[in-house]
């Protein structure tokens, strides 16, 4: 007999069971019947001898589960950078993914400028649920919200109450990353921002803009630089800090930003933490390896992507956690870019 010919009924009469039988033990369903260990033993020896292999498809059409959660980002290249913060998402999300039993699949085609084309592909019965990390202003999770498709935003705050969501207090992250600095005796502090339309990069800008006017500062319009990411234009920044009246720090809305920073800083022949202090977000496992270390405010966030997992499993199951909004606390990793240890 051909392996890949071998199906569940041949399995059955090596086995001398029901197909039935032999489908409750192959998907791991032998409470719904009593099922004793020796014929359960009769089943596996026969799956082995006669090498059968469970088609996916059909599993999955047979539960009405795939049993596989899809991760969607904004733009599909994140998933091709070397962001410590990507990675350390990725490293939470399948942690407890494979607590949860479901496997992990990132979509990288699904994106585009139609929305409802998106959304689509995203339902079309490949996953199960889908953990989002989207823009402010993106429809997508509406979308899926309307249809009723489980799922939970991660790393975003949700724009209506009935969507599920994972968050860090970035307002008070922005806050702490400036209040060190000003702490410090800095008084002209740069802030590189990530992209209006992304939540946490406003929100950490709104807990700069708080701390500095605390101090009794109003932040000069040339020290905020909209700045996404590593690959963004630093001309700015770097006109600024080569002027007779430079600023003496950056706080960057991430880690990546903020290293990039740090090399433009060479370029210039100025030096970390003497003649500018550096303070980056995320403090990913990266901040403890530049030169000097970057201090950074820590979101958890392998910790806040095991939750996403854990809650969107609830709700693929059916239920409906009380709490919609599980936002954690943010804390500054002191090390030696701010010239502080």
């Amino acid at each position: 007999m051909r392996r890949d010919r071998v199906t569940i009924a041949d399995v059955a009469r090596k086995a001398g069971v029901s197909k039935v039988t032999v489908s409750y033990v192959i998907n791991g369903r032998e409470g719904k019947v009593r099922i004793s260990n020796e014929t359960r033993q009769r089943i596996w020896d026969a799956i082995r001898e006669l090498g059968y292999r469970p088609n996916a498809v059909a599993r999955a059409l047979s539960r009405q589960r795939t049993y596989i959660i899809g991760v969607v980002m904004q733009y599909a290249a994140i998933f091709g950078g070397w962001s410590g913060f990507i990675l350390e998402l990725l490293h939470g999300a399948s942690h407890e993914a494979i607590e949860q039993q479901y496997d992990l699949l990132m979509y990288t085609g699904a994106h585009g400028d139609d929305a409802e084309h998106e959304a689509n592909a995203v339902m079309d019965g490949r996953i199960d649920g889908a953990l989002l990390l989207r823009d402010i202003d993106d429809p997508l999770s509406d979308i899926l919200a309307d249809s009723g498709f489980p799922h939970v935003l991660i790393f975003t705050r949700a724009r209506r109450p009935d969507v599920y969501y994972v968050d860090c207090d970035n307002v008070k992250g922005g806050y702490l990353a400036a209040q060190h600095l000003l702490n410090l005796g800095h008084r002209a502090i740069v802030h590189l921002r990530g992209s209006s339309r992304s939540a946490p990069a406003l929100d950490r800008w709104h807990g700069y803009v708080r701390a500095m006017r605390e101090a009794g500062i109003e932040p000069d319009e040339q020290w905020v630089i909209e700045t996404p990411g590593p690959l963004s234009d630093f001309s700015p920044l770097a006109q600024l800090m080569s002027s007779a009246d430079r600023p003496t720090a950056i706080f960057a809305w991430s880690d990546e930003v903020a290293i990039r920073a740090m090399q433009l800083l060479r370029e210039l022949g100025l030096r970390v933490p003497e003649d500018v202090a550096v303070v980056g977000y995320d403090s990913t496992e990266i901040c403890n390896h530049t030169d000097p270390p970057l201090t950074s405010v820590r979101q958890p966030v392998y910790e806040m992507a095991r939750e996403g997992v854990r809650t969107l499993a609830r709700l693929i199951n059916g239920e409906r956690p009380r709490r919609i909004a599980r936002v954690f606390e943010p804390a500054l990793d002191i090390r030696r870019s701010c010239g502080s240890s």
